[in-house]
């Protein structure tokens, strides 16, 4: 045969010699064993989203050890879903086995894992964190560990399903997203409750605890996308009702209101009035933020400017001396992206350049707020952090959106800069990149996506 024939025709004949083999290949099988807690249906959620849909491997049948299989990788990358048959009982999910032929069992705990894996936190400092987070329980090492539990993770669910069950707490959200919220306020609790259990086995007398904390991590809402709230007849702009003769304005347009979370280093919610967080959630957008640093030392000080970089398009170095005068070793847009993925800021290492129009959801045109003596366009109670600079343009933001069609007469090249200070606050303005002739360091906010 020819080496294109043994290319194309393996299974036909060996080349090259030897007995030939008329077996055809059947595909891998990948496979686990899943201890349903109760009686109920099981899935490898593929999609991530809150039922067990056609196509996706699954299980149904009473309490107990079932085998799932399936050809396809799937089954041991995405994250388990236990919908239990009783509908007063709990949805429960498991992160995904990640090897061949495990077995798992859903529980409150693996739930909880879970949700920090959904968060974005690798799934071995997931791990770490919960058991560190149980250390009062002395619960050993590894994921066995968590199924061990057995006490409290039956006082976790009873706690969970109570919080569930009152109407008072998180009043208007739908059920799952009510759950969602219950498990993200038990991460928090989470030594808090460990501690408790360890003296007392049970945890319902906690439940007045987790409302207090999941009314807490409810963020104060805009009233408007604009933050606008007032009306004007064209003379009198503090109208509380909208003029029949000029219709339309901001705070008639009924959009989403600006909703933000603060997160912990690990990417963990906050109360709303915490002092110390690290990240802001938009939970519009569903975007994470990184927050700034008034810190000369790191590259996360919110007076550093850095040069665009993107791709295959670099600084000169004309950009480069603007931007990093004194020869700092992260002086680029990609550089700190690099930089701060490696930091694992909030458990996330897929941080990257904003688009024009991410950046444009943050401003807040109603604001009245003030830094260093000038307007300021975000909610400062989440984004403290916007500064001057010692460069030319200060309160400038990078973007990765390009602007072929609003190109300055000096550049070939140009991208949007937001302006968050200033008396421009609330606009953008097309900033040259790759350009000698007009040189460009600007601030600079990184953004992730992050699946919850």
């Amino acid at each position: 045969m020819t080496p294109l024939a043994c290319l194309l025709v393996p299974l036909l004949s060996a080349c090259g010699g030897g007995e030939s083999d008329d077996a055809p290949l059947t595909p891998p099988d990948y496979r686990l064993t899943a201890r349903l807690p109760a009686a109920g249906t099981l899935c490898a959620n593929l999609n991530q989203n809150d039922s067990c849909e056609p196509g996706e491997p699954v299980v149904s049948g009473e309490a107990g050890a079932h085998r799932l299989s399936a050809s396809a990788p799937g089954l041991l990358t995405s994250p388990l879903l236990f919908i239990p048959r009783d509908p007063g009982a709990l949805t429960l999910t498991h992160p995904a086995a990640r090897l061949d032929d495990q077995t798992l069992t859903p529980t409150p705990l693996s739930t909880l894992l879970q949700t920090r894996v959904a968060d974005g936190l690798p799934p071995a400092q997931a791990l770490a964190e919960l058991l560190r987070g149980l250390a009062p329980l002395q619960p050993g090492q590894g994921l066995a560990a968590l199924a061990q539990l057995e006490g409290f993770n039956g006082a976790l669910g009873e706690l969970a399903v109570a919080a569930r069950d009152d109407v008072a707490t998180l009043p208007g959200l739908a059920a799952g997203e009510r759950l969602r919220q219950i498990w993200q306020g038990l991460v928090t609790l989470l030594p808090e409750l460990a501690r408790h259990f360890a003296a007392s086995p049970e945890l319902l007398s906690q439940q007045s605890r987790l409302a207090s904390v999941l009314v807490q991590q409810q963020p104060r809402a805009l009233v408007t996308a604009g933050g606008v709230t007032t009306y004007t007849d064209g003379v009198d702009y503090l109208l509380t009702q909208e003029p029949a003769d000029h219709p339309g304005q901001e705070a008639s347009l009924g959009q989403a209101p600006l909703r933000y979370r603060k997160l912990d280093g690990q990417g963990q919610p906050l109360a709303d009035d915490a002092d110390q967080w690290e990240c802001v959630e938009d939970l519009n957008t569903g975007l994470v933020w990184e927050k700034k640093l008034d810190d000369p030392d790191s590259p996360r000080d919110k007076h550093r400017t850095f040069a665009w970089a993107l791709g295959d398009y670099v600084p000169t170095q004309e950009e480069l001396d603007y931007a990093c005068p004194e020869g700092e070793a992260i002086c680029t847009t990609e550089q700190y992206r690099q930089w701060l993925d490696a930091q694992q800021l909030c458990g996330i290492q897929g941080w990257r350049l904003p688009h024009s129009r991410e950046l444009m959801s943050l401003q807040h045109y109603g604001s009245l707020a003030r830094q260093d003596g000038q307007r300021v366009s975000l909610d400062v109670r989440y984004f403290p952090d916007v500064s001057t600079t010692t460069k030319d343009f200060r309160g400038y933001y990078w973007s990765q959106t390009l602007t072929p069609s609003r190109r300055l007469e000096s550049a070939p090249l140009s991208a949007i800069a937001h302006i968050f200070l200033g008396d421009d606050a609330g606009t953008d303005y097309a900033t040259t990149v790759q350009n000698s002739d007009d040189a460009n360091g600007l601030q600079l906010r990184l953004v992730a996506e992050v699946t919850r």
